[in-house]
């Protein structure tokens, strides 16, 4: 005893057992746990580590390559998916000339016919004489047959009509006159004078039509295939036939 405090005693630590367990010996009984970074997946023997490291590179690459290639093909898929649905809406303008009706009667009409399977929305049609456009039948009959038109309204009354197909929607494998004449029995020399004027070349014809997804074409009606263009451009205020 030092100054009077009796030094007190530690009590013994005992183990599972009951055993005593000596100061300075606890440490001994829990051992520090190793802070590791990880486990490895180790056989033990080099050669086969090595393998094992190689397959998993090997296969990890496969994957990606795999997802490449799917990836690839998905976007090929849908491509054709779209050329599909572009396809099955495409329209198709086309144009015929008829002179005589069903009883054989002289009866001309110029025909825009869609042979495509989607509706065309005609936004331009043109038809020019000598490189002249015309929006309506009487501007057109007096420029290239006015003479003819003259005597045969001196002769008869020929009958002259003329639809808009601008702006006109086609249902696929449907028809539109663009003008029509149905001549008087005894004034036949306009019916006559528009079709050498037909056959000719000076007058022509074209067009600017889309399809449902707007996809668009120009056309001539010249036997070539129409040229895709971004849009059918018209103006607010210009006139069309």
């Amino acid at each position: 005893m030092e100054d009077g405090i009796e030094d007190e005693k530690l009590p013994e630590q005992t183990t599972q057992t009951g055993e005593a367990i000596a100061e300075g010996e606890v440490s001994g009984v829990m051992p520090e746990p190793e802070h590791g970074h990880g486990h490895e997946h180790k056989t033990g023997i080099p050669w086969l580590d090595g393998i094992i490291a190689v397959s998993v590179i090997f296969i990890s690459v496969m994957s990606l390559v795999v997802s490449i290639e799917h990836g690839k093909s998905m976007e090929k898929m849908v491509e054709q998916n779209q050329k599909l649905v572009v396809a099955s809406t495409m329209p198709l303008l086309t144009i015929a000339g008829t002179e005589f009706d069903a009883s054989g009667k002289p009866f001309f009409r110029e025909v825009i016919r869609n042979g495509g399977v989607g509706p065309a929305i005609i936004d331009r049609f043109e038809i020019r004489y000598k490189g002249i456009v015309y929006t309506d039948e009487n501007a057109l009959l007096k420029a290239c047959c006015a003479e003819s038109l003259l005597k045969s309204n001196k002769n008869g009354n020929p009958q002259i009509f003329y639809s808009n197909v601008s702006g006109f929607i086609l249902p696929a494998h449907e028809e539109i006159d663009s003008i029509t004449i149905k001549p008087d029995k005894d004034g036949l020399d306009l019916f006559n004078a528009f079709n050498r004027v037909r056959d000719g070349d000076d007058l022509t014809f074209h067009a600017c039509y889309c399809s449902v997804l707007n996809e668009c074409w120009e056309t001539n009606f010249d036997r070539k295939r129409p040229q895709p263009v971004k849009e059918c451009k018209v103006s607010p205020d210009e006139k069309l036939w």
